[in-house]
C-alpha cells in the first residue's frame, strides 16, 4: 500500500509594511536578524508569549519599565524616527511622557520623583494643565536641556 509523505516548510512569517506600533518595530528587526522569537524575548525581559502578544497587537500599552531595554534592543527609539513624522513630540506634555518612558518610568514613579501627584503628571501629558514655573525648574534638572520656552 502506497503513502503519500509531504514535505512542506514552515510558511515565511509575515515582515510588518509599517512600523507603527512598537511591537511592529520589534518584529521588523527579529525577522531581519532571523533571530527565535525567545531568544529576543529574554533579551527585553519578557516571556516568548507577551512579546508575540505585543507583536501580533494584542496588547494596548506595553508597560513603562520595558521601554529602555526595548530600545537598547532595537538601538534606536521607535517613538521618535524623523521630524516629519507626526507622532514625534511637540507639545511639553508629549515630551515629558516620552522623557518618562525612555527613563522605564510609569506615571506614580515619575510623580514620585518630582515629588507631585500621579494625577498632575497625567494632566501635564494629557495636555490639560501646564507645570508650574517651579516644577519646570524640576524638569529641567532631571531631563537635561529643554526648550521650555515654547511652552
Amino acid at each position: 500500500m502506497p503513502f503519500l509523505i509531504l514535505k512542506a516548510q514552515k510558511p515565511i512569517a509575515n515582515m510588518p509594511t509599517e512600523l507603527v506600533t512598537i511591537g511592529d518595530h520589534i518584529r521588523a528587526k527579529r525577522l531581519k536578524s532571523t533571530e527565535p522569537l525567545k531568544e529576543t524575548a529574554s533579551k527585553i525581559g519578557v516571556n516568548q508569549w507577551t512579546l508575540m502578544n505585543w507583536e501580533k497587537h494584542r496588547t494596548k500599552n506595553i508597560p513603562a519599565k520595558y521601554y529602555p531595554k526595548i530600545m537598547e534592543y532595537l538601538t534606536y527609539c521607535p517613538l521618535i524616527q524623523d521630524a516629519e513624522i507626526k507622532n514625534t513630540p511637540k507639545t511639553l506634555g508629549q515630551k515629558i511622557k516620552l522623557h518618562r518612558l525612555h527613563q522605564g518610568l510609569n506615571q506614580k514613579k515619575f510623580a514620585k520623583l518630582l515629588k507631585v501627584d500621579p494625577t498632575t503628571v497625567k494632566f501635564w501629558e494629557s495636555g490639560e494643565r501646564k507645570p508650574s514655573i517651579k516644577t519646570v525648574q524640576k524638569l529641567i534638572k532631571i531631563m537635561g536641556i529643554f526648550d521650555f520656552q515654547k511652552f
